[in-house]
């Protein structure tokens, strides 16, 4: 079974792909980092395949394939954050469309005749606002946590990248 991203562990990965490499088997580094699913594995496989070039066109190259690997963790986020900031503000929107509806209602009868008139805007009020915040709340958690995913994610891909980078440009220093 090929583990998943979540279950690679990357420091394992460098040193499988670093013994190959330092038995000149830049093949089965290259089939080690490809059978292997997540970010890092994905930018160690591009570094492994322009081995042979100078070490700032390697560099290059992993760092194209990082940026897209990046981008692929953060695509969704951006959708997150729109609806945590969106569904408080909905929220009072509906807010204020019940405070004057209750305004309304005391304008008309000139006054407070019964109050569960005047009540019906004023619940619309906190009803609208209580659910912008149920989820509004739960969603900038959500966000939050998965932002401190992508950013472990990424710490590590940095320092995956530079330890193979730098195997890469010792040439038989392994």
């Amino acid at each position: 079974m090929v583990p998943t991203a979540r279950q690679v562990d990357t420091s394992d990965l460098i040193e499988d792909i670093r013994l190959s490499l330092g038995q000149g088997k830049v093949l089965e580094a290259m089939q080690i980092a490809k059978k292997t699913k997540g970010p890092v594995a994905t930018v160690l496989a591009a570094g492994i395949a322009h081995y042979d070039q100078d070490r700032e066109n390697i560099q290059n190259h992993m760092q194209t394939v990082g940026d897209e690997e990046i981008f692929k963790m953060e695509r969704r986020i951006s959708a997150l954050e729109v609806i945590a900031m969106i569904s408080p503000l909905l929220g009072i929107l509906g807010t204020v469309t019940g405070i004057i509806k209750s305004f309304n209602v005391m304008a008309a009868l000139e006054g407070v005749a019964q109050a569960a008139v005047l009540s019906a805007g004023i619940a619309e009020a906190l009803i609208t606002t209580a659910a912008g915040l149920i989820i509004a709340i739960p969603t900038v958690a959500l966000t939050a946590y998965l932002n401190g995913i992508i950013n472990s994610q990424v710490a590590d891909l940095n320092k995956r990248s530079t330890e193979i980078l730098n195997i890469l440009t010792s040439r038989g220093e392994f």
